[in-house]
């Protein structure tokens, strides 16, 4: 007989909502291997007939811990989409990325075009590979939205630091598949002027062109101390962050009972290999600088100099409002086609809460949304992500499985082409990491969709900076 252990998790926030509204509640247990439980988020949308032809949709995985131990592990799901499923107006998605056998999640979306909110709707999981005893489980839950297939373009005519383009001139360049791309100064050619590549890009880099899940929001503070708090003890230790009111990392207390006293703002001090064993712990990957710029710009004409919303208007989000609550946002006036957002460093001094700038009835400029509707890719925190070149250029992709490493050298990633998992946070050593997008503490021309300044200055660095975030794909 299983024991279960009901949990209500406060995930990512929803789109062009004020707090973060993603519930899992009233888990069972039935038939010794099927979980049902009630999910709502607010403001779901689907549109297969209009731009930007997507979807959101919650990565949902499952971690089980015998009674007798502290120890948590990932709990293996049925490939079989069947076996598992959601009340109207959802279904069930298995991506079939992990393995012929097993799932290490499913996806829950809409099955058909409609916007609004999920209101306690009904999902159920098949788990697999369960053994005779007695277990907690936790259900968890991610916002993710998704990115279509397509071509898009790289750089954005020469206007950005170091960015991307064809050849020699400033066009930019446009990936048309995931195939090989060639590295050159001449026509047809991708190139850029500094941190560049120095051969070509091979087939199996992930390039944009294919389809993947992206998270809607920057890794929470939240969702970082529920991660920590179901590892066990060498590893929780290992990925403890705490900080302070002052710098807006309102982190305390020790494992297993660390608590976020802000748990909707976005979670700073990430180094590369905490940022890396998240992602792993949750079956999803990090992404690459040129997915990061078809995340934002999706498949469109570049605009010189934009951001993130498309544009290359901005207002500083300075002015906070309910600070440190579910609704914290700023109430600065919008310049009409600008972008709000947390930058410049001058009255914040740190991150605000994740998708702070979305609330009803904003414009996709006035929330800082992407073309997708990925929230605070330009500031707030800046985005780690694997760059193009040397150690980077080695990535192929793999999805994180679930588990990360135990003695003798514990909480950290663990897969294959996954660049320096274990780089130590005490020096700059993490060859193949770079930031893009900006954050708080950065300066408007570092918030560029396809600025690579920070390809060079602080690139490959491991260490924990306050204006360090991210969030994963898959």
């Amino acid at each position: 007989m299983k024991q279960l252990l009901p949990l209500l998790l406060f995930c990512s926030l929803s789109f062009s909502l004020w707090a973060n509204n993603l519930q899992i509640s009233n888990v069972t247990l039935s038939n010794d291997s099927t979980l049902t439980f009630s999910v709502s988020w607010e403001n779901s949308w689907r549109l297969n007939g209009t731009p930007p032809y997507n979807h959101d949709a919650v990565w949902l995985f499952v971690k089980k811990r015998d009674c007798a131990s502290s120890q948590w592990s990932h709990t293996d799901l049925s490939v079989n989409v069947g076996n598992h499923s959601a009340g109207s107006p959802l279904e069930a998605y298995v991506d079939g990325k992990d393995s012929s056998s097993v799932a290490k999640g499913i996806f829950i979306r809409r099955k058909a075009d409609g916007v609004g909110n999920i209101s306690n709707v009904s999902v159920s999981l098949r788990m697999v590979g369960l053994v005779p005893g007695q277990f907690d489980f936790r259900v968890f839950g991610i916002e993710m939205v998704n990115i279509p297939e397509g071509a898009f373009y790289l750089g954005d005519g020469g206007v950005s630091g170091s960015s991307f383009r064809e050849g020699g001139g400033t066009a930019p360049y446009q990936v048309t598949s995931e195939g090989t791309l060639a590295y050159g100064n001449t026509a047809g050619k991708l190139y850029a002027s500094s941190r560049a590549l120095t051969a070509s890009v091979a087939a199996d880099f992930p390039k944009g062109f294919a389809e993947v899940y992206c998270m809607k929001y920057e890794i929470s503070q939240g969702q970082y101390v529920d991660f920590v708090n179901s590892l066990q003890s060498d590893q929780g230790n290992t990925r403890r962050i705490t900080g302070t009111v002052a710098s807006r990392n309102n982190i305390t207390g020790n494992w297993p009972v660390i608590q976020a006293n802000t748990p909707h703002r976005a979670m700073a001090n990430l180094g590369w290999a905490d940022f890396l064993a998240y992602l792993d712990w949750a079956a999803l990957r990090p992404m690459t600088e040129f997915e990061y710029e078809k995340i934002c710009r999706g498949p469109v004409t570049p605009v010189a100099g934009e951001y993130a919303w498309g544009t290359a208007l901005i207002t500083d989000a300075n002015t906070l409002v309910t600070d440190g609550t579910a609704t914290e946002t700023a109430s600065n006036a919008v310049t009409p086609g600008a972008g709000l957002c947390n930058y410049n460093n001058n009255t914040v001094l740190g991150p605000m809460r994740c998708g702070y700038a979305a609330k009803p009835g904003t414009t996709r400029q006035q929330a800082g949304a992407s073309y997708y509707g990925v929230m605070d890719m330009s500031g707030n925190l800046m985005e780690q992500v694997i760059h193009s070149y040397d150690a980077g250029a080695l990535y192929r992709g793999e999805l994180g499985d679930g588990e990360i490493s135990t003695p003798p050298n514990a909480g950290h990633a663990n897969q294959p082409t996954w660049p320096n998992q274990d780089a130590t946070l005490a020096d700059g050593r993490a060859k193949g990491r770079m930031t893009r997008g900006g954050g708080y503490s950065s300066t408007i021309t570092y918030l560029r969709v396809s600025d690579r300044y920070y390809g060079y200055t602080y690139a490959d660095d491991g260490r924990r900076y306050n204006y360090f975030g991210g969030r994963g794909v898959r």
